[in-house]
């Protein structure tokens, strides 16, 4: 299906985007891809008609996580997506050649999360699309050359060519074959410089077009992070205002530890220790409401004792909230149904108590428990789920309910209006709080809250919360910092902000990253019910549905179309590609398990002559000598006195500037010398006296020493 896709000279599929994301699986990185882009519409019965259309290019498991080796797999699954369409009958009845070139040239823009290494991978493909410029352009300028036109500039890149293999009689001596391939090198990087050189000629109007390539950020982790950092920043609150905090919810090793800690009194090491390692707070407090009512392991929790004892006791059914998969933005869900349910939550908690023979909680039902009742902890909740009701749950409702057609570059309004919104709140939290606190003036969209039920609970609540507005202010102050940082792409006069309505068509991109991490759930979800399926055979079902790949057979199939992509997948069954890309992995892993060792007996072996040659050096007598030491030699003397314990200024090391090493050694001789430091680790020469080292005490006590250590 997607063959086809991806190859399409009309002007309005110019543009596409990419999208990915990576998880591990049974301790192997695999990556999602998919692709963005305007296609037929093979279901409508006017064949002109086009849609927007996700297409996914499979779960494919990666050598490693580096940028580079994504970058290289990226071109990987594109090649293979030509060739096997260049070698369809559809691409010869319609007479078209993909190129991966072609491919990257139509790249607009990459979508993922806020992560670095994605980042980076962005950095990498838009370097690609450049370089795909470049060689199109430089084919152009070639083909459109006279012969005389051209001449020059291959005998030009054929003189440096064999100028660079060492002149023309080592180029003589050189195979057949790696002559070559060096005139293959050499025909390409021609090309470049052809392209390099056209597209400097080009317009700014034609590069800019030519070059527009975007990165955009995850809404969904947009929201995670600012999350996040409003819970730091409301966990500092209290510290800075000397106010107690939440109560501490220590680990089991930690609560034995601190079991006899008092409030006042020093605290031993152990307990400080224990202290310091130990978690608190609503975000804490929702972790452990989700492994008790709804664990991720169907071994641990409560899970249908705590349904069926709902059912009967509150009238309905209700699960809690999956905190162990969305993280930020289930805590805060989490933390509103904590305090709607309050009394129930606690009920259940003893009526467990109740079951058990000891009738004793276990520790992580006594913490929340604590959590409960505790008033900053309750505090905090009250915060964490405002902030849902207010910022997060509007925002989704704009990004994701609006059809499937939004377009994340068109939300830089919505992303200021998300940050004006959180400092109004900062600014007057009555917005949020108190008797006239409405939809209307505090949520981001002013519409209905998500949970009026909630809501509602924060508000009577309220009274017993002394600090609750306090604490609001200070989750929004951490919230708006982190959420300005992470709509950093948005930024007024960036590349974004100055896009035409045209480019940001061209370029466009879901708002969330959701179809890369739902590819990854799926496959992990179908692999643990069917281990014995590769990722092979799950990317041929999973983009057979994904892809509305019947409806493309059934529009442009022909009865020589079925009989090739049964002969190509028979090729691939023979070929084993999920063996080898198994052996491929295990393969790069021990290279870089076996370069690893390697380096690690290099560095051993390296310290070991390091060390005898430092254990050689004799303290010099004079500063006047540091000037006769040079190269390894001045650098193992600094070593050796570092080693002594010599007053060498801090930042001096083997790599500083050689004039800096000798002033450091001539100042530390002569601070020996006025006897203002003792070696630590010395051993005098038989040859030296302790007159010769000038030492105030005389020899007697020198000696003396060498004999204690």
């Amino acid at each position: 299906m997607q063959f086809f896709d991806l190859y399409c000279s009309d002007s309005s599929y110019l543009g596409m985007t990419f999208g990915a994301d990576g998880t591990t699986h049974r301790s192997i990185h695999h990556t999602a891809r998919h692709a963005h882009l305007k296609t037929r519409d093979y279901s409508a019965d006017d064949p002109a008609a086009i849609k927007r259309s996700t297409r996914l290019l499979g779960v494919h498991p990666a050598l490693d996580g580096s940028s580079e080796q994504s970058v290289k797999e990226w071109k990987e699954v594109l090649t293979d997506i030509a060739n096997i369409y260049n070698q369809s009958p559809l691409a010869k009845r319609d007479g078209n050649l993909l190129r991966v070139i072609d491919i990257f040239i139509k790249l607009s823009g990459m979508h993922s999360d806020h992560c670095a290494k994605e980042k980076k991978d962005a950095q990498l493909m838009e370097k690609e699309k450049q370089k795909a410029i470049h060689q199109d352009l430089g084919e152009k300028e070639i083909l459109g050359m006279p012969n005389q036109e051209s001449l020059p500039h291959l005998i030009k890149a054929q003189e440096d060519m064999i100028k660079h293999a060492g002149g023309a009689s080592k180029w003589e001596k050189l195979s057949a074959l790696e002559q070559a391939e060096q005139e293959s090198k050499m025909l390409e990087q021609l090309v470049i410089q052809l392209g390099e050189a056209a597209y400097e000629n080009l317009s700014a109007t034609e590069k800019r077009s030519l070059s527009l390539f975007i990165w955009v950020g995850c809404g969904c982790h947009k929201d995670l992070n600012s999350v996040q950092g409003g819970n730091a920043a409301m966990m500092d609150w209290w510290k800075a205002n000397n106010i107690e905090g939440p109560v501490p919810l220590a680990n089991r090793d930690n609560a034995a530890a601190l079991k006899n800690v008092k409030k006042s009194g020093p605290l031993t090491p152990a307990e400080e220790e224990a202290l310091l390692k130990t978690t608190r707070g609503g975000v804490k407090a929702t972790k452990l409401a989700g492994e008790i009512f709804n664990s991720s392991s169907d071994k641990k929790g409560y899970h249908d004792t705590y349904r069926w004892w709902w059912q009967e006791n509150v009238k309905g059914p209700f699960t809690f909230p999956d905190t162990s998969n969305n993280h930020f933005q289930t805590y805060c869900v989490a933390a509103g149904v904590l305090l709607l349910h309050l009394p129930h939550f606690i009920k259940f908690l003893e009526y467990v108590k109740q079951k058990k023979q000891n009738k004793q909680f276990n520790n992580m039902e006594k913490n929340l428990w604590s959590a409960l009742h505790c008033t900053a902890t309750k505090t905090e909740l009250a915060a964490l789920a405002l902030y849902g009701q207010v910022i997060s749950h509007p925002y989704f409702r704009k990004t994701r309910g609006a059809g499937n057609d939004v377009n994340m570059l068109e939300l830089g309004p919505l992303h200021k209006k998300v940050y004006q919104h959180m400092q109004r709140i900062i600014g007057d939290p009555s917005f949020v709080l108190g008797p006239s606190a409405s939809f209307e003036a505090g949520a981001l969209d002013g519409e209905q809250w998500e949970s009026p039920e909630i809501f509602a609970a924060i508000q009577k609540l309220a009274p017993e919360l002394p600090h609750l507005s306090s604490v609001v202010v200070a989750f929004f102050g951490g919230a708006a910092e982190t959420w300005k940082r992470f709509t950093s792409e948005f930024t007024p006069g960036g590349l974004i902000d100055e896009a035409t309505s045209e480019e940001r068509e061209l370029a466009w991109m879901p708002p969330m990253n959701d179809v890369n991490e739902g590819a990854l759930g799926a496959f992990r979800v179908l692999l643990t019910r069917q281990p014995q399926l590769t990722w092979f055979s799950y990317n041929a079902r999973a983009m057979f549905h994904h892809n509305d790949t019947q409806a493309f057979m059934d529009t442009i199939f022909l009865p020589e179309d079925y009989k090739f992509i049964r002969a190509m997948a028979q090729k691939a069954e023979a070929k084993g590609l999920a063996r080898k890309r198994r052996q491929e992995v295990t393969h790069h892993w021990q290279d870089k398990a076996d370069k690893g060792i390697a380096a690690a007996e290099m560095r051993r072996k390296n310290a070991s002559e390091i060390a005898d040659r430092v254990a050689a050096i004799k303290m010099l007598k004079k500063a006047a000598d540091v000037k006769g030491l040079k190269g390894m030699k001045l650098k193992d003397t600094l070593r050796a006195y570092l080693k002594w314990g010599a007053p060498i200024p801090k930042g001096i090391t083997v790599n500083s500037p050689v004039g800096n090493i000798r002033l450091a050694l001539s100042a530390a001789i002569d601070s020996f010398k006025a006897g203002e430091w003792r070696p630590s680790e010395y051993v005098e020469d038989e040859t030296t006296s302790g007159e010769e080292f000038d030492l105030e005490q005389g020899e007697s006590d020198w000696d003396e020493e060498e004999e204690e250590e």
